[in-house]
């Protein structure tokens, strides 16, 4: 079950945002070209001094909703967009249950470290 929701540049109540902060979307649905997210941490040369930071072509300003969560929940698996790019949600899930299922292999953390490790970084640190 999905817990949050991806910020695309395409979605309209974050282009309206990215507009409003004089930035724009391009047909790739980049903003000004770049991006291909509207919500981080870094990326300091889209916070702009003038904006609060709210208002910021992209925003750190999160989200937040609150559920109920199910007394059989297995596991919450959080990640960044470079870990959602690689594995559908269901194919996470997927990904994560298979590896449970093999003893040598099911700690968290472990399960975590090999998800970056084999999954998401590239092999090839050089390449853009």
């Amino acid at each position: 079950m999905p817990l949050s929701k991806d910020h695309k540049p395409d979605d309209p109540i974050e282009i309206k945002r990215i507009e409003a902060a004089g930035s724009s979307v391009n047909e790739q649905g980049r903003v000004d070209g770049n991006l291909n997210l509207t919500r981080a941490l870094g990326d300091l040369r889209y916070k702009k001094k003038d904006f609060p930071p709210e208002d910021h072509p992209i925003t750190a300003n999160p989200d937040t909703f609150e559920y109920e969560m199910p007394g059989d929940l297995d596991f919450v698996f959080m990640g960044c967009d470079g870990v959602w790019e690689r594995k559908s949600n269901d194919e996470m899930c997927a990904w994560i249950y298979d590896k449970l299922k093999d003893k040598k292999s099911a700690d968290l953390q472990g399960i975590c470290a090999d998800l970056l490790k084999n999954e998401c970084l590239s092999h090839n640190h050089t390449e853009t």
